[in-house]
């Protein structure tokens, strides 16, 4: 082989390098962009699938049991004196419902379910010895 075929022939693979070159690093740009869109589409937040419950017990009694459908669904229980506040997450549809029993008979009850801080049942303070807040969550 002569000094001018092996030049053409050292000029042609480094050519081909160049390319091979060209083409791998397109290759990792389009790999990366569309690797970090994917990426950001996994990190995004979706809106919760659960609503932020409050039940809210109001008064002046000196004696209530409350009666309540807790974040599990089972029924609960608690003897105090209001005011009473439980927050938890539910989804759709879920049943809600607090009974206030007015133990003492003296002094007023009152009780209220909220969905994100907004009042979807309210029984206004009464001198009834039961009352009961009933909903669903939308």
């Amino acid at each position: 082989m002569s000094e001018v075929d092996e030049k053409a022939h050292y000029l042609a693979g480094i050519r081909r390098s160049r390319i091979m070159a060209i083409i791998f690093v397109s290759l990792a740009l389009i790999v990366g962009y569309f690797g970090a869109q994917n990426q950001y589409r996994s990190m995004t937040v979706d809106k919760p699938t659960s609503a932020r419950i409050e039940y809210l017990v109001t008064g002046t009694s000196s004696n209530v049991r409350i009666i309540y459908l807790n974040d599990l669904a089972y029924r609960a229980e608690k003897v105090g004196t209001p005011p009473w506040k439980f927050s938890f997450r539910a989804s759709k549809d879920r049943s809600l419902e607090v009974q206030v029993d007015n133990l003492s008979n003296d002094g007023t009850v009152g009780c209220k379910i909220l969905v994100y801080g907004e009042p979807i049942y309210t029984i206004e303070e009464t001198t009834d010895s039961t009352i009961t807040c009933t909903a669903v969550v939308p």
